[in-house]
């Protein structure tokens, strides 16, 4: 619309130069005519062989831990940019630790802004400093990247840098901050670790030998041999951790999503997780939501392989409070394909008659069922055999979220406000790679 009127504006000095034969108003007239053409002409090239690309010093990081995210604007021809702006998406969950956003109209975002003006062949290298204080994926981009001639008179714009994603996984404490009163801070984390270890599938019978536990005796047949057997049980059973997760934290949808019990159960899963995993037992995670386009349930079978903890953080850092099924459906479809004698870790905000049922049933089939129960509000029923822990509720996890339960050393950098900024020249052939 601008460039349509000055186009009017040049054609009407011309045609009154012409037509008042005045020398003055032609020469004005000519001199806009090369102006707009030079316009013109630097709007078409000004952004080409520009990029603009982000990268991060980690892609995935630890809840609160902080990271560097570097961005890099290359100017690879020999016209010189007089201005350039960029203004890339920021996801507002993320703080950024130097540097400064700006408000945007989209909902949970920001605006990461660089006015710069770059040479010939030029590349400028930004770094900004980044802290995760939310669990999810993160994504960044598109960028935003304007340019035009040295008047403003036009101006191009273009998407560059494409979408890129940052994971943060949830934050994973001692058991022994689950919620636990503060007279027995240990008490559940041994009682959690005896019902791992309960051993379920008997195998047979053995002679007694100096060391086994004496609740492992089988009295029937010592009293029919004469003499003290222990009993031999299936080691790929007693030792398989099953977590399922709930991702409702109310009865009815129309209540809405508790977002701190949410988040709280997914840290309680993850943490439950990492004891498992280091004490040496397959885990696997089931929970009644998906993760993407996905139309199945998540559905992580028992494994110990080095890159399971890895998969269950991965997975707990996608997961959303949308719900694929009821919580008691998704342990009633996967009761019959658990290993008999496989400990059950169920974890949620609600406790309905369905789910205190299905957990019953679980018992009854052989497994050890433990009970973990987030917030203040769920009302428990009598579980006969299950063994049941009531963590805190949102107190208690605005508690835990600010707790530092491992130093990340050369992390403390958010006094320092600057932003490194990193010029370098080079001719045509240098600025690739």
């Amino acid at each position: 619309m601008r460039s349509n009127l000055w186009v009017a504006l040049i054609g009407l000095i011309l045609l009154t130069s012409a037509l008042l034969q005045q020398p003055a108003l032609l020469l004005l007239g000519l001199l806009l005519s090369l102006v707009a053409g030079a316009s013109r002409l630097w709007r078409h090239a000004c952004l080409a062989e520009v990029t603009y690309r982000r990268r991060f010093g980690a892609k995935r990081l630890e809840f609160g831990e902080e990271t560097d995210l570097f961005i890099e604007i290359v100017n690879r021809k020999p016209l010189p940019l007089a201005w350039l702006k960029v203004e890339d998406e920021f996801p507002e969950e993320l703080d950024l630790l130097t540097g400064r956003l700006q408000a945007s109209s989209i909902p949970r975002r920001a605006y990461l802004t660089n006015v710069l003006a770059l040479r010939w062949y030029e590349r400028v290298q930004r770094r900004y400093r980044l802290r995760a204080r939310q669990r999810g994926v993160f994504t960044f981009g598109p960028a935003r990247v304007r340019s035009g001639d040295i008047f403003g008179f036009a101006v191009r714009e273009e998407e560059m840098g494409g979408i890129d994603e940052l994971v943060v996984y949830p934050k994973v404490f001692p058991l022994e901050q689950l919620g636990l009163p503060a007279e027995r801070p240990l008490g559940e984390a041994r009682a959690l670790r005896r019902l791992l270890e309960d051993p379920l599938y008997l195998m047979g019978v053995r002679d007694y030998a100096p060391g086994d536990s004496f609740r492992h005796i089988h009295w029937k047949a010592t009293a029919r041999v004469g003499q003290l057997q222990t009993k031999v049980y299936d080691p790929t059973a007693t030792l398989s951790v099953i977590i399922f997760l709930n991702v409702e934290t109310a009865e009815m949808a129309y209540y809405g999503i508790d977002a701190e019990a949410f988040e709280y159960a997914l840290s309680a899963a993850a943490s439950i997780a990492g004891y498992a995993l280091e004490v040496g037992y397959p885990v696997g995670l089931y929970v009644n939501t998906a993760i993407g386009n996905s139309l199945q349930a998540v559905r992580l079978p028992p494994d110990r392989s080095p890159e399971r903890w890895t998969d269950i953080l991965e997975t707990l850092a996608r997961i959303t409070t949308v719900r694929l099924l009821r919580f008691d459906e998704l342990l009633q479809a996967e009761a019959p394909r658990l290993l008999y004698g496989a400990t059950i870790i169920a974890i949620t905000a609600v406790v309905t008659a369905g789910i205190a049922e299905a957990l019953l049933e679980l018992r009854r089939a052989g497994h050890p069922v433990a009970l973990f129960v987030v917030g203040d509000r769920a009302r428990v029923p009598e579980l006969p055999g299950v063994y049941v822990v009531t963590l805190g509720g949102g107190d208690h996890w605005r508690w835990l979220r600010s707790l530092d339960f491992s130093h990340q050393p050369g992390t403390d950098v958010a006094t320092d406000a600057r932003i490194d900024t990193h010029v370098h020249h080079a001719v045509p052939q240098r600025i690739h790679g």
